[in-house]
């Protein structure tokens, strides 16, 4: 897969684990490997979120998707050749870049939203004046997310997700439409007759 690096300004995609000698955060390089809790219906719809609004910037932009996601949950997830445990990357979201940097908790998010078109939402997320407190609220939000979603919070995410996808799911198939019609008239500039004589039977 295609690595992309985005170059934004320090405070839209911050890493806290990693700077240069100035002191100043890296940038991203995409694509972002992501590790959530996927047996908790709100971190699924709000992940199945992200990948839909990827795939739309994708095939708008004509580049590759820049998430991928694992899901952490399962009991039996080999987590020995990673740097945090299951139960630790349970309770705290992880991912890591293409460069081999690793994100935790808030800096994830910031990401995702960058990576899925959203980047007002990930510039307003990573203000240093806003992000403290949303740092102090997601663990909150961690320890209450089962019950977040036995209320059915979780219901307004799959609402968009499901919109996303059927956006990205119209978007693909206009996108092999326009493939196959352009292949057509590339065998048609080459070849006229057998072209015209096709079209013709196909009208018939």
């Amino acid at each position: 897969m295609k690595m992309t690096t985005v170059k934004t300004p320090t405070h839209a995609l911050p890493n806290p684990q990693e700077t240069n000698s100035l002191g100043n955060q890296v940038a991203i390089t995409y694509p972002l490997t992501v590790y959530f809790d996927g047996s908790c219906r709100l971190c699924s719809g709000e992940m199945q979120n992200f990948v839909a609004r990827d795939v739309i910037r994708a095939i708008q932009q004509n580049s590759a998707p820049m998430l991928n996601l694992i899901d952490c949950s399962p009991v039996d997830f080999d987590d020995s050749a990673l740097p945090a445990s299951r139960e630790t990357m349970m309770n705290m979201i992880h991912a890591r870049d293409a460069a081999g940097r690793w994100l935790r908790g808030v800096d994830v998010f910031v990401a995702c939203y960058a990576a899925a078109d959203l980047g007002v939402v990930s510039s307003i997320l990573a203000h240093r004046l806003i992000k403290p407190y949303a740092a102090r609220l997601y663990p909150w939000i961690v320890r209450n997310r089962y019950r977040m979603s036995k209320i059915g919070l979780h219901r307004l995410l799959e609402i968009f997700s499901k919109r996303a996808k059927a956006r990205a799911d119209q978007l693909t198939t206009q996108t092999a439409l326009a493939k196959v019609a352009y292949a057509q008239s590339q065998v048609c500039a080459v070849d006229r007759k057998n072209c015209a004589t096709s079209f013709s039977t196909t009208n018939h």
